[in-house]
């Protein structure tokens, strides 16, 4: 049996492209990621509240839970950004050492965001503890109904604090979390 090559060509066997990982950021970049993830935390949680519907309510939990990682990671990541360039890095890289470093960093915190932050540390009960999943889903519901909000308050204040400072052009190199100047 032969085939044709437009039957070839409709069912796209080609192979696809490789593509090598990339660990090199832009601050303004990551902090796009970071206030997008912070607007779906918010947007989710208020979508939780707002249904009464299990499925849905299953949904958004998901997609917090998924949005809260992403923003832990770029959380750390820009506070070990911050921490280099002001030369006060000492190698933390746990969620809890950066949750303490954004805490010198004396910004004026609401109550919200105080909230969230102490509750960010979910983010690695969820990611790493499945045994008492039912125990970590009951306090995301908690952050979703009560500091959800607080995600972008955080934003804001490393936004601000990167803007005020210079630092949206630089880079960041998440292989060696190094920073480098724009090209």
């Amino acid at each position: 049996m032969k085939f044709s090559e437009d039957v070839l060509k409709t069912l796209n066997l080609e192979q696809q492209e490789e593509r090598e990982p990339v660990n090199v950021m832009q601050v303004a970049d990551m902090l796009l990621f970071m206030k997008t993830c912070a607007e779906r935390i918010v947007q989710k949680s208020r979508h939780y509240m707002d249904t009464v519907d299990a499925e849905v309510q299953m949904d958004c939990m998901d997609i917090v839970t998924a949005k809260l990682n992403d923003y832990a990671q770029v959380f750390k990541d820009l506070i070990i950004f911050m921490r280099m360039d002001e030369k006060t890095y000492r190698g933390g890289n746990s969620l809890r050492y950066c949750i303490s470093a954004f805490d010198s960093f004396e910004f004026q915190q609401t109550d919200v965001e105080k909230r969230f932050l102490q509750e960010l540390l979910l983010r690695n009960e969820i990611t790493h503890d499945y045994f008492n999943r039912e125990l970590h889903q009951q306090k995301l519901i908690w952050i979703m109904q009560n500091c959800s909000e607080g995600a972008m308050d955080v934003y804001r204040n490393l936004n601000e604090y990167l803007m005020e400072h210079g630092l949206l052009d630089k880079y960041v190199d998440k292989a060696g979390i190094s920073w480098f100047e724009s090209r």
